[in-house]
């Protein structure tokens, strides 16, 4: 084959993967949820509290009878992802962005591990195993707040593997492993405690899917 060709063909190889690069680097794209409808995105489910999209934000409220902190998960099956939302604090006096395992990756029972936010401080923290009454919660990482009374606040959150680091406003970081975040996450958990938190611009990235399976039921034993 003349030179000539060689060159064309090779320029035309590097051409194809750098564009098979890019597209499958662009596959993720992420979900976003703007909150200018009636209803929540599809998926995203209420477990306690009120979470009703009102004026272009969703309005997470805790409510005195559910004896509960407001929960609500929004089922995007990951391993590893990167999330990024608005939080601004509206009387309540926390906010949880956090994780539960898939069912029958971890022996234990609970939360996998959360983002704590109040308008003072931020926490990593890993939860307890709730079939282990000697099991406590872990904080694995702390940094400093001042959120002002309406301002809004840009968090972002990448899992991948064991680590975890968050990016809170332009100077809060925070950094966190544990060998359990890497199991697969059926869905993403927000939490609300107190009284109101406005979400806006909340973005789900899967940088890796998870498959998750359904739990067997185990069958009857006679007695």
């Amino acid at each position: 084959m003349p030179l000539a060709h060689r060159i064309v063909l090779s320029v035309l190889a590097v051409a194809l993967l750098t564009f098979a690069a890019g597209h499958s680097l662009s596959a993720a794209e992420p979900l976003i949820a703007k909150f200018d409808e009636a209803k929540r995105p599809e998926k995203w489910t209420v477990n306690f509290g009120h979470w009703e999209p009102k004026d272009g934000v969703l309005v997470c409220r805790q409510l005195d009878k559910d004896n509960h902190a407001a929960a609500s998960r929004w089922q995007i099956p990951l391993k590893d992802a990167v999330i990024k939302l608005r939080l601004k604090f509206d009387g309540a006096t926390g906010f949880h962005l956090g994780f539960d395992p898939a069912p029958g990756e971890l022996k234990k029972e609970g939360h996998l591990y959360s983002l704590i936010v109040t308008p003072t401080q931020a926490q990593i923290k890993k939860h307890k195993d709730k079939a282990d009454e000697a099991s406590k919660d872990q904080t694995l990482a702390t940094a400093s707040l001042n959120a002002k009374a309406g301002e809004w606040i840009d968090i972002e959150l990448r899992t991948e593997g064991e680590k975890v680091s968050v990016t809170i406003g332009k100077t809060a970081k925070l950094e966190a492993s544990d060998p359990t975040f890497a199991v697969a996450k059926p869905t993403v958990v927000f939490r609300v405690i107190g009284g109101d938190v406005q979400l806006d611009d909340v973005q789900v990235t899967v940088l890796k899917a998870a498959e998750i399976k359904p739990v067997e039921k185990k069958a009857a034993t006679k007695k």
